[in-house]
């Protein structure tokens, strides 16, 4: 899921509506196929100004700078205002796992440039604008399909503790989980609704369901669209 951080790079008294600067990326998830040799999303500005733009990749944390086995081109560019630009990521072609998605963040970040009535302002603050998305490494020659797989997932419990089980090699991202007529909250801070490639997820609720109590959970496929609604026994 996309969402805007707005960071204050200066202390400042002036507010100049940046907060609503238009800065978009035409994907709100970014799926690599390696069959594929790159993957690519373009960033736009509606903006009259133009933007300072910074692109990465990294592993959960965006303030932690890990090398990862991929080269994101241009890492750094001038972005005019209203204008388009592409942002490239090529593997290197080793060092992930091969049997199973690995899953990466992209940052797409955007500092302003300031115009000559802003930049004659001595205090002033000025607001970096950080898209930032999934990014899905999908390995060459998976079997199965992610569609399919959100499908078969399956759903425990133990007392008050729901753990769900997902045997397939693709990283599951559920936008909906509803368990025995109790929501679980959705955070895209803690990323709690992706299930792991061959991984598993607990949940921890207000009340122990019973055996045989329905899950319903929906999904978000590779083009952003949510899924009909799924559901299970919970066994």
């Amino acid at each position: 899921m996309k969402k805007l951080l707005l960071t204050t790079l200066l202390a400042s008294t002036f507010w100049s509506g940046m907060s609503q600067a238009a800065l978009t990326l035409n994907a709100d998830r970014l799926i690599y196929n390696e069959k594929d040799g790159d993957a690519s999303v373009t960033i736009h500005s509606n903006e009259d100004r133009a933007y300072l733009i910074q692109s990465w990749l990294d592993a959960g944390d965006s303030t932690v700078k890990k090398s990862l086995p991929f080269v994101v081109t241009p890492p750094l560019f001038r972005l005019s205002p209203k204008s388009d630009n592409v942002i490239r990521i090529v593997y290197m072609g080793q060092g992930l796992p091969t049997d199973r998605e690995s899953l990466f963040w992209l940052d797409v970040k955007g500092v302003p440039g300031l115009n000559d009535e802003e930049s004659k302002i001595e205090n002033r603050m000025v607001l970096a604008i950080n898209n930032r998305i999934k990014f899905f490494f999908r390995p060459s020659g998976l079997k199965g399909d992610p569609g399919e797989a959100v499908k078969n997932l399956k759903w425990t419990h133990s007392g008050s503790t729901v753990t769900v089980n997902n045997n397939s090699p693709f990283n599951l991202v559920l936008s909906k989980i509803d368990i025995d007529k109790e929501a679980v909250p959705v955070s895209v801070v803690d990323n709690n609704t992706v299930i792991p490639a061959f991984g598993n997820k607990s949940y921890h609720l207000k009340h122990a369901p019973a055996n045989g109590s329905t899950v319903e959970w929906e999904a978000i496929n590779d083009f952003g669209v949510t899924s009909k609604t799924i559901s299970q026994r919970l066994d």
